[in-house]
């Protein structure tokens, strides 16, 4: 029996069938899902008597050993959970002899990977009426976004807009992820009962280095030069290598250049935006928009040259590279401020 989406939470509730599968690309889906279906029969998953888990390659050899443990009884009470974990095909010969009682004593949970159709495991777990086959797809961004604010909620947490749209975007691909990071958020916030700021949301769950990286970049070509000086001192102090900071600015030049040659050959700069690959994150997207609007390809060109000359700088001159790097992002964050702004 197959459980679609839709049936999936009442089933979760009160499986119908006492052998199930769970497959999918979501992995952290697949683990919460089994969490929740073990509970149903223990809660205490970690029950030494009640709960026996199964790593799937040692079934190829005992393949006998599943029906085993699923026919065992707990000497203490109650019904026993048998969960295999990590499945494969492997799994198909265990299973078959599983089938072949007529009836189960212990709830059975299989727990595989991304099964595609050709699957002997899946073809028989589908084809078997006494089997329930629940697969787990990753979220779409609306049901990424239902889960993140029911898990933010069930951790007594409350996010700021900007917070909230952040980590839909960053967290969502993977439930079990989405829940770890929800849960260091917990952590971080225990005690102050304020809104989870885009900053709180950033620190704990982003790369720090790569939003340094973001500071520091759009600060020098907005022309703002205090802020780019603030931001390169914090990723310095990090450990952050000079040459390293060089060219996460030249790879952000490269693709400045190509955008700001398709709109001066007439491409409007929403549509180049829009259009951007990788997408840019909402936080900047205003700012990337204001930079490619302000300066023209050929200062462009420029500065990607003086970026250039820097890096080799960095690495074949005796000149201090901490001072090659300064120098290079100080001058163009001076130039940039003498640019005009433009509205296009």
């Amino acid at each position: 029996m197959k459980i679609d989406y839709k049936t999936a939470p009442a089933f979760l509730k009160s499986p119908s069938r006492d052998i199930v599968l769970l497959y999918g690309p979501d992995q952290g889906l697949v683990s919460e899902r089994g969490r929740v279906l073990g509970q149903t029969v223990c809660p205490d998953l970690s029950d030494p008597f009640r709960v026996s888990d199964l790593d799937a390659e040692p079934l190829r050899v005992t393949p006998e050993r599943l029906a085993e443990e699923a026919q065992a009884l707990c000497l203490m009470g109650g019904r026993r959970l048998v969960r295999v974990r990590q499945a494969t095909d492997v799994v198909r010969k265990a299973l078959d002899i599983l089938l072949e009682l007529p009836s189960v004593e212990a709830f059975v949970i299989i727990e595989a990977g991304d099964l595609g159709p050709g699957s002997s495991l899946r073809k028989l777990a589908e084809a078997n009426g006494r089997m329930a086959v629940l697969p787990c797809y990753r979220d779409s961004e609306r049901e990424a976004g239902q889960t993140l604010r029911a898990l933010l909620a069930e951790n007594d947490l409350r996010a700021a807009p900007d917070a909230l749209a952040y980590l839909q975007q960053r967290l969502g691909a993977d439930r079990g992820v989405t829940r770890q990071e929800v849960e260091k958020l917990a952590l971080m916030k225990a005690g102050d009962p304020s809104p989870l700021s885009l900053r709180e949301a950033q620190d704990a769950t982003g790369d720090n280095a790569a939003i340094g990286m973001d500071d520091v970049t759009y600060a020098a070509f907005l022309g703002d030069g205090r802020r780019m000086t603030q931001a390169l001192d914090r990723l310095l102090g990090e450990g952050e290598a000079p040459v390293a900071i060089l060219r996460a600015v030249l790879r952000f030049l490269l693709d400045l250049v190509r955008q700001r040659g398709q709109h001066e050959a007439g491409v409007p700069l929403d549509k180049l935006v829009a259009a951007r690959r990788p997408p840019l994150h909402f936080s900047v997207r205003d700012r990337y928009r204001a930079i490619l609007a302000r300066h023209a390809q050929a200062r462009l060109l420029v500065w990607l040259g003086a970026l250039q000359a820097a890096e080799i700088n960095c690495k074949s001159t005796g000149l201090p590279d901490l001072l090659v790097c300064r120098q290079a992002l100080g001058q163009i964050a001076s130039e940039a401020a003498l640019s005009p702004q433009r509205r296009t």
